[in-house]
């Protein structure tokens, strides 16, 4: 009886130890990363649907926009005539302190150098990016009132 006893609290222990340990194992710089990684290549590949972008948002992001509102920021952002669309690429962790982490991209562009930085936030169990905040305040819209040029000439119209 006593070794039964015994068992149950030393499994109790484990597995408790486990379900602490679990989501720490989640909040390393490493995770940070690969968050970024992934959240780069649904920016690059899955730009077409945004709510495999939007899923990657923090908390505050999606509780002041709703997915369908952000969607239809992305389509119109979208549709603004870059002459180079938005292209993320090796992400680097330039801060870290287990709660945030500041993230840099390179990104394509004309201009040699440029990046592009976002911050992730460690929530529920993993880290999430907080970017856009141009969407929510509206202020991505103020680029459309005056548009310098045109690239109708680079797509066959």
């Amino acid at each position: 009886m006593r070794q039964r006893i015994a068992f149950l609290l030393v499994s109790a222990a484990v597995i408790g130890g486990m379900l602490l340990w679990l989501p720490l194992a989640h909040r390393t710089e490493a995770r940070a990363l690969a968050r970024s990684e992934a959240y780069a290549q649904a920016v690059n590949q899955d730009y077409q649907t945004p709510e495999k972008i939007y899923r990657f948002l923090c908390a505050d992001f999606r509780a002041r926009m709703s997915e369908a509102d952000f969607c239809a920021a992305w389509e119109k952002e979208r549709t603004y005539p870059y002459i180079t669309p938005l292209y993320l690429f090796w992400p680097e962790v330039t801060a870290y302190s287990g709660d945030t982490a500041q993230v840099t991209f390179l990104q394509a562009a004309r201009i040699e150098g440029m990046t592009y930085p976002v911050e992730l936030v460690y929530e529920n169990g993993d880290y999430y990016v907080r970017d856009w905040a141009s969407f929510l305040d509206g202020s991505y819209l103020e680029k459309f009132e005056d548009i310098p040029y045109s690239l109708d000439w680079y797509y066959d119209t």
